[in-house]
């Protein structure tokens, strides 16, 4: 089994450019992903009022193939791609695949034991209850 591999035929500058991305995402978003090509899959996460909602694509990919784990603030996607292959010589190839794991952490606590997945068209939904936000109340003392 091997692991993905990205093939671009851009140039050197977008390699230099994608790394010293990498470099800030590390030091300032705790493993968020930066735009362009250096992270697979690709994530977006939406805050909506009550939950927060993660699309992600995977191509190829078969539902049996891809795990989803939350805790109240990590989600984690793993998973593999195969691709279908044609008798014949491969004279070009961009498609990925091999195994792939995304995990980092989410910028509000979630209910984890109420997160529900869906696959369809090769998109994975993922969409995870927020926790109630902490309300502050006054407590009435008692003598004795």
């Amino acid at each position: 089994m091997k692991d993905i591999v990205r093939r671009n035929s851009g140039n050197e500058m977008d390699r230099i450019r994608s790394g010293i991305d990498q470099v800030f995402a590390d030091a300032f978003f705790r493993n968020w992903p930066v735009g362009g090509q250096s992270s697979y899959p690709q994530v977006d996460l939406f805050n909506t009022e009550g939950s927060l909602v993660a699309l992600v694509n995977l191509p190829g990919a078969e539902i049996t193939d891809v795990e989803v784990t939350t805790n109240n603030d990590t989600l984690t996607i793993t998973g593999e791609v195969k691709l279908q292959s044609i008798e014949g010589d491969l004279l070009w190839q961009e498609r990925t695949a091999g195994n792939f794991y995304r995990s980092f952490k989410l910028p509000v606590p979630i209910k984890a034991d109420q997160v529900e997945a869906s696959f369809k068209s090769g998109v994975l939904k993922i969409e995870m209850p927020k926790i109630d936000e902490l309300k502050s109340r006054t407590i009435k003392i008692k003598e004795g």
